[in-house]
């Protein structure tokens, strides 16, 4: 009870300290609190984990019951050794309070209450392109050489290349995004891939030929080298008008490497760059037509305009004792987007008072210039974060600078690190979720490109933040970094947390593991990592290390304190048969490997609360696992029907991911009976995803009671339901979100879909042709605010006053109608409208160019004026000729080979290892 109460006092101190910055003096404090309330941490822990354990569950009769003598003496022993250890803990305790008596700063440090995403920021972010502050002039001008020469057929053909260049925080990365965007209907595929500072060339070419939904036919991807890839992504683009975008190349080389990927086939495509280096940019444009644009920064005019909407919605409702402030605020700024949007979010979350202002100007600095005013902003937006929430902030300093940062991964994470406990019937997922809320609306963080609106499964940090985060959490020795073998000193105190960024399969040895509670590592693990060298890890996370395998980690059982483990994206094949001894494990993730069946000992780990894998077998006794609240992806086909019927015996689970795969019909009756009972015995389900193969899956049907807490329901992957059920309504009154396949939608089934009255997102698709004309009627859809249909054909009507609060209409068709129309109008909330038509040749092409600009006109004449993108599927342009450009396989080898090279002019810029970035699909779970 001492060390309970004592390490709660010196967390209350230490969150107190972080209010504001410390001075020298309490700073020594702070590192010294901190490294106490650690060793309290780890001797509690280690009391708990030792006293309680039960030795021999594996074991039978005679060895068993030695076994159980032998730990009797053992703890006898062990206890001595806690009790000196308190002691020496009740001395430093003492000299700490002492000092903590001079330096305590009597403030209030609250505790995050759920937090959404702060609909300003979501307005923001997703604003409609026209409207984007100082982004009209550039945009034209860059759309102008974009398409500059297609009236000369010789010139438009050539593959141009264009270099957006200009420093940090410029806006380099928003204004070729929003090029893309209107650009790309123009061209058959278009392309979006982060290159980063230290660039994994393999990963990249990846990233692009899966964004093409390239046909794995010839093996699996992963296994192709550099030359493979570059050879698919060729063949693939070889006939086709692509339009690509390169954003954050760093080093030559790594164009050197990526170019020989793009064919220059003389079909007019395009590539954009965005680099912060001149001579890259020229590099990246050798040729006549290329051309190298450099981003100027916002002008006073502009920059106020960006501000004061952020802050107050628009710039007419800044106060008038607010404007001379202001402009003093934005000239520090220097006309940076970034610094401007950093600071407008910082002062959206105090008072619009003029004293305040007043004390954030001052406290920039006094004539701050280019990066120097960046660093000024960003580090007094980190002072002004609630104390909870710096700790938050700063963890993610252990991601590498450009890494997709996955928000579900990083709230467990904090979660069992204790930066998270739950508090007045919240959960712990709820308040992370709650905080990582913040840190969007504080702009702290922001979606990586292409992710979905509704929940982005990944983020980034500016680089300029990052820098910060990661210098403040080595100076406060909140972790430490091995990056590339470079070993990174530990200023004050032990290692609590460890980053290894690794690329050459080589972890050097520490001198000291034995304080180590978080370990990441990016990359490479060699063969000499012992875990048993890590007794104190509470997180453990390895995903992507594909080197992993079995024998690597036979020794993570014994990491008694362990919450979180991440194994996903490597290449084990089975888990420790002994993985039930980890009693306070939360989080286990395994998707993405090899291993097909779990061990019996895996019911034992009873605090666990997600279990994430993929298509796998589970054991008899899963219902006792109670704490679970995700869970993914059960095999409800290959695991035996007593595991289905016990899912029902999982009070806390809130998602659940179901793998159904099943040619016999009589298998799938079963299973569908026994699923219904289960599912209506989960009252706290919020979110059920099924994945499978071409099987129909009825489970609706059987449902005898109404799942009242169910809000999400998305079959993918080819599993579909023959109708809807009758009672769909009734049986699911709070579903919100549903995506579905139907094998042939029909006007019933709308009808029945209508009836729901939470529904606000609706994804519907129909695997066979729709042999009558789709109606949506009037009546219905109340509260409908997103509606995407994928069809065989376009055969759709909607009636006036249907779906009234819709927000935005996705039209997804294979055949291209010659009398496609669809009147907008109606629509009064309608804010972005996505059709998606597939078609071949001239004819093809000009009915699509009629729609386009039809679409387009109601969309300026509607009174939101609604985001327009009309997507052709297919190649609408019927090219009689093309050009074959050879590849210089001889200069290609020289660039792909030299590395060294590479990375010698990398290390000499003083960069840092980035990765590219994930695109999200929809909707996000369970990651």
């Amino acid at each position: 009870m001492f060390l309970v109460d004592e390490l709660q006092s010196i967390q209350a101190f230490i969150l107190r300290q972080m209010e504001a910055e410390p001075t020298e003096a309490e700073a020594a404090l702070l590192r010294d609190a901190r490294e106490l309330s650690y060793d309290i941490e780890d001797t509690v822990d280690s009391f708990l984990v030792r006293t309680d354990a039960e030795p021999g569950l594996d074991l039978r009769g005679t060895k068993r019951l030695l076994a159980k003598q032998a730990n009797f003496f053992w703890k006898i022993r062990f206890r001595r050794e806690i009790a000196n250890n308190i002691q020496d803990i009740k001395s430093r305790v003492k000299e700490v309070a002492e000092r903590m008596q001079r330096y305590s700063r009597q403030t209030n440090v609250g505790r995050p209450n759920k937090v959404t995403v702060d609909p300003r920021i979501t307005a923001f972010v997703h604003a409609q392109t026209q409207s984007l502050v100082g982004v009209d002039r550039p945009r034209t001008e860059l759309i102008k050489l974009l398409m500059k020469g297609e009236e000369e057929p010789e010139s438009a053909a050539r593959l141009k290349v264009i270099s957006i260049v200009g420093s940090g925080g410029l806006g380099k990365t928003t204004l070729a995004n929003v090029v893309y965007e209107q650009a790309k209907v123009h061209f058959d595929y278009g392309v979006w891939v982060s290159v980063s500072p230290e660039p994994d060339v393999k990963k990249i070419l990846m990233n692009v030929l899966h964004q093409f939904k390239w046909p794995r036919t010839s093996g699996h991807d992963g296994e192709l080298d550099e030359r493979g890839l570059i050879d698919n992504i060729r063949n693939f683009l070889q006939d086709k008008r692509y339009l690509v975008v390169m954003d954050d190349i760093w080093s030559s080389h790594a164009w050197d490497i990526i170019k020989y990927a793009l064919p220059m086939n003389s079909l007019g495509s395009r590539i954009i760059v965005t680099t912060r280096i001149n001579s890259v940019a020229e590099k990246c444009c050798p040729h006549w037509n290329d051309h190298i644009y450099n981003i100027k920064p916002l002008s006073l005019k502009e920059s106020r305009l960006l501000f004061h909407t952020r802050i107050f919605g628009s710039e007419k409702k800044c106060p008038p004792d607010l404007s001379d402030v202001s402009d003093k605020i934005l000239n520090k700024c220097c006309g940076l987007p970034l610094a401007v949007i950093t600071m407008s979010s910082l002062l959206a979350c105090h008072p619009p008072q003029k004293p305040i202002w007043e004390d954030v100007c001052s406290s920039i600095g006094a004539t701050p210039e280019g990066m120097d005013v960046m660093k000024s902003i960003v580090l007094r937006s980190y002072y002004d974060l609630p104390s909870y929430l710096k700790v938050c902030f700063l963890y993610l300093s252990i991601f590498p600078e450009e890494y997709p940062i996955n928000r579900d991964r990083v709230v467990r994470s904090w979660i069992a690190e204790g930066f998270i406990c739950a508090k007045h019937g919240i959960t712990e997922e709820e308040l992370g979720e709650s905080c990582f809320n913040e840190l969007i609306n504080r702009n702290m963080i922001h979606p990586v490109h292409g992710s979905d609106d509704v929940k982005p499964e990944a983020y980034l940090i500016h680089g300029i933040m990052h820098d910060l985060i990661k210098s403040k959490s080595i100076e406060e020795n909140f972790f430490n970094l091995l990056d590339n073998g470079k070993h990174v000193p530990v200023l004050h105190g032990k290692i609590r947390r460890l980053s290894i960024i690794s690329k050459d399969h080589c972890i050097p040895e520490l001198e000291d593991n034995s304080h180590i509670r978080s370990l990441h590592i990016f990359g490479s693990v060699g063969p000499n990592l012992s875990f048993k060298h890590f007794p104190c890890l509470r997180v453990l996370d390895l995903e992507g290390c594909k080197e992993l395998i079995d024998q690597s980690i036979e020794e993570i059982p014994w990491l008694l304190h362990l919450r979180y483990l991440s194994l996903r994206y490597t290449n084990i094949c089975k888990l420790p048969d002994r993985i039930g001894q980890l009693k306070f494990l939360k989080t286990l993730d395994i998707r993405g490997t090899k291993v097909q069946e779990l061990p019996k000992s895996i019911v034992q780990l009873r605090m666990l609360a997600h279990l994430l894998c993929d298509k796998i077998r589970f054991p008899k006794g899963i219902g006792e696992m109670e704490a679970l609240s995700c869970l993914s992806q059960v095999d409800i086909i290959q695991s035996n029907i007593i595991v289905v019927k016990e899912l029902g015996n999982l009070p806390k689970l809130r998602e659940l991911v179901l793998c159904w795969v099943s040619e016999i019909e009589s298998n799938n009756t079963l299973t569908n009976e026994h699923l219904a009972v289960s599912l209506y015995r989960l009252d706290k389900l919020e979110s059920l995803y099924i994945h499978g193969s071409d099987c129909s899956v009825e489970f609706l049907d059987c449902l005898r009671y109404p799942l009242r807490q169910l809000r999400m329901i998305q079959l993918n992957k080819c599993c579909y339901l023959n109708r809807i059920p009758e009672r769909f309504s009734e049986l699911l009154p709070s579903l919100a979100y549903l995506c579905i396949d139907i094998k042939e939608v029909k006007n019933e089934d709308l009808r029945l879909l209508s009836e729901s009255p939470s529904l606000i997102q609706l994804s519907l698709s129909s695997k066979a042709m729709p042999t009558e004309k789709l109606v949506i009627s009037s009546k219905g859809f109340p509260v409908l605010q997103k509606f995407h249909l994928h069809s065989a054909k376009e055969d759709l009507k909607f009636e006036p006053q249907a779906m009234q609060k819709l927000e935005e209409l996705v039209l997804s068709f294979q055949v291209l109608p010659e009398d496609f129309s669809i009147s907008i109008g109606q629509f009064t909330c309608l804010k972005k409208i996505d059709i998606r038509i597939n078609g071949k040749g001239i004819a093809a092409s000009q009915l699509f160019e009629s729609i386009d600009v039809a679409i387009r006109k109601s969309a300026d004449e509607h009174p939101n004026h609604p985001i327009v993108n009309i997507t052709a599927l297919g190649n609408l342009i019927d090219y009689e000729t093309m050009e074959e450009n050879l590849i210089d396989y001889e200069t290609m080898e020289e660039n792909l080979i030299d590395y060294e090279t590479m990375e010698e002019n990398v290390r000499e810029e003083n960069l840092e290892l980035g990765k590219f970035k994930g695109v999200n699909q929809f909707p996000a779970h369970v990651e």
